[in-house]
């Protein structure tokens, strides 16, 4: 998809492989497209990065947290040399307001709950890695008790 003329670039990033575009839980003050390469988005989750999915050329990125709010909810990595242009919330609000008011009541509607998903995933992930945790304590509680039965000569 190319970007619409109408879509004012406040900003280019040129990212290295390896470069981080934003951090999860920093202020969300400008949307992103993708003008060249690729961009691994990650959530960490109880210690660990988690791999959400990768960004294609032409694609927007950030766009929930400046049509509903508040702050990333990811971290946004490049996976290759990339080119970011950066729309910012008063040029994204003045491009949106061109577009039916219903329009955009939607759009904020969906992006609140796209935001409400997320939050799901990430207690569902929690709850799964709590679950296998606990696995591997029973496990190794199964195994001791086994050992002590051994060491006792219980059949």
């Amino acid at each position: 998809m190319a970007l619409p003329t109408t879509c004012k670039v406040t900003k280019t990033h040129s990212l290295k492989k390896g470069d981080v575009l934003f951090y999860e839980g920093t202020p969300a003050s400008e949307m992103f497209y993708l003008e060249s390469g690729k961009l691994r988005i990650t959530k960490r989750i109880l210690n660990k990065n988690i791999r959400l999915g990768e960004l294609m050329e032409g694609e927007f990125l950030g766009e929930v947290a400046v049509l509903g709010g508040g702050t990333r909810s990811a971290t946004v990595r490049a996976s290759t040399d990339s080119t970011v242009l950066a729309l910012d919330r008063k040029h994204c609000n003045q491009c949106f307001s061109n577009i039916p008011s219903c329009v955009r009541i939607v759009m904020e509607a969906l992006a609140q709950r796209l935001r409400q998903a997320d939050e799901l995933v990430i207690k569902i992930a929690r709850i799964h890695e709590l679950i296998n945790e606990l696995a591997v304590k029973i496990q190794m509680l199964e195994s001791t008790l086994l050992e002590e039965e051994k060491e006792r000569g219980s059949p």
